[in-house]
């Protein structure tokens, strides 16, 4: 018997009859044990022996034989390594073949230019002044067609900045020309805004086939005003609002996003109880959806650091809200990496070999008509993968880098136990980190695991 690398053990807390919870995110496996499995099974990874005869375990161990037996029928053990790297090629290629099915997603950045002035700002450092021309336009979308002819599903397009929804002529005819070629090449449409103009968009925005708007509220009116104001100095949380109001009754999906750390956390119960009296909580995700993002360190981004937050210290303080505050589990059920998909599903996500979509289902196109992999690199030179306007020059080697990072190219990935939930992270972190796109952006995966199963400790039980 071979000890699968990927079992991870968790603890409920203040639970008295299932106490502990195993997983395999390889197999798909998910079981609750008792004190004495869970007693059992932990001896067995203490003893570090990872391949040994059930005799051996039922002698040398005092292992139960029908525990033994169950382990190997739900994928925690297996006959030999060679049979638990068989199941792991096989899920690696159906996971190919999943991502060759998932739209891809085209960022085009019309300008970087922004109309607001935020405490926080993800491009900081990146001054490239201009906005984006009709002729580079046209050739960013024929280069599209040439570029995804034989995908299998097309992909859409996403304005991004910057702020693309700047209320000018210039960038109104911007918007109204990506329009036309979207009708033409039949893409949908998504931007993400900072919401500042998104009113005096709604009538143009409802000519298109649109898949979602992303807007950012980060609190309250007060909080918010506070950490996004316009580059006057302008509040911005009343057009916001007004602006998310029309979309929703024009049937425009919202996306909203709020950015969270010290600073605004405890001011996300006022938020939900806002937007829970406007009835958004009540509409269905296929229209208004909610995503709370980290406040973080990204690049030479100017944050004042002693207001970030780790990932387990955000979502511990999120969890802690939720449970004093009901009205914050209507506003948003926390992911966990895997666990609200395991209640919602009643089985574990598929395992996920790469988290980094850059140059996979990601490509960004800016003004100039150069080519970045993902959102995180765009208008960094270092990260520029090469232009399509004047000419395509494209450096394929560099993006053969992104396109081959997965946890099966990291070294740090391929003994992590974690490897299949965490998927190496962000590639451009990493870089940024460690020097290297084939390094390891790892992400605190148990921790966030134990959160989880506590979190959804009531609905874990129902399911068993």
């Amino acid at each position: 018997m071979y000890l699968s690398k990927y079992n991870r053990l968790t603890k409920l807390d203040n639970s008295t009859t299932h106490q502990y919870v195993i997983f395999n995110q390889l197999s798909g496996s998910v079981d609750f044990l008792d004190e004495g499995e869970f007693s059992q099974i932990q001896t067995l990874i203490d003893s570090k022996i990872r391949q040994l005869d059930l005799p051996q375990m039922s002698q040398t161990l005092n292992f139960d034989k029908d525990l033994a037996n169950t382990l190997f029928e739900r994928g925690y053990l297996y006959n030999s390594d060679s049979d638990e790297q068989k199941l792991f090629d096989e899920k690696y290629l159906e996971f190919q073949s999943i991502n060759a099915e998932t739209q891809p997603q085209i960022f085009l950045i019309s300008t970087y230019g922004c109309n607001l002035n935020c405490s926080y700002c993800y491009q900081q450092g990146v001054d490239k002044p201009g906005l984006i021309s009709e002729e580079v336009l046209e050739t960013i979308y024929h280069y599209l067609e040439n570029e995804f002819s034989e995908a299998k599903v097309k992909p859409y397009i996403t304005l991004f900045g910057g702020e693309p929804l700047i209320n000018t002529p210039a960038h109104r005819k911007v918007v109204e020309k990506v329009i036309d070629l979207n009708k033409k090449y039949g893409y949908q449409l998504a931007a993400v805004t900072n919401g500042y103009h998104l009113e005096e968009y709604i009538e143009l925005l409802k000519t298109a086939q649109i898949k979602e708007i992303q807007v950012t509220l980060d609190g309250p009116e007060e909080i918010h005003n506070q950490r996004r104001r316009t580059k006057a100095g302008n509040k911005t949380f009343e057009k916001i609002i007004s602006g998310i109001k029309k979309a929703l009754e024009n049937n425009i999906p919202i996306n909203l996003r709020v950015v969270v750390d010290k600073a605004n956390l405890n001011e996300l119960v006022q938020l939900a109880e806002l937007l829970d009296s406007q009835g958004w909580l009540d509409l269905p995700p296929e229209l208004f959806k909610t995503q709370i993002g980290r406040n973080y360190e990204l690049i030479d981004c100017a944050h004042d650091e002693d207001i970030l937050m780790s990932r387990v210290g955000l979502w511990t303080e999120v969890a802690k809200l939720m449970e004093q505050y009901p009205v914050l589990k209507k506003f948003h059920r926390p992911q966990y990496y895997g666990i609200k998909y395991l209640v919602e599903n009643g089985e574990m996500a598929f395992p996920t070999f790469d988290t980094c979509p850059a140059c996979k289902s990601e490509l960004v196109f800016d003004l100039y008509g150069d080519v970045y992999g993902c959102t995180a690199s765009c208008g960094r030179e270092k990260y520029r993968l090469g232009t399509v306007y004047p000419e395509i020059d494209i450096d394929e080697e560099r993006i053969s880098q992104w396109t081959s990072r997965d946890i099966t190219s990291i070294p740090e990935c391929k003994n992590c136990p974690d490897a299949l939930a965490c998927g190496g992270g962000c590639g451009v972190v990493a870089a940024e980190k460690n020097g290297s796109i084939k390094s390891a952006d790892c992400r605190p995966i148990m921790d966030l695991w134990n959160l989880g199963v506590n979190f959804y400790q009531e609905e874990l039980k129902s399911l068993a």
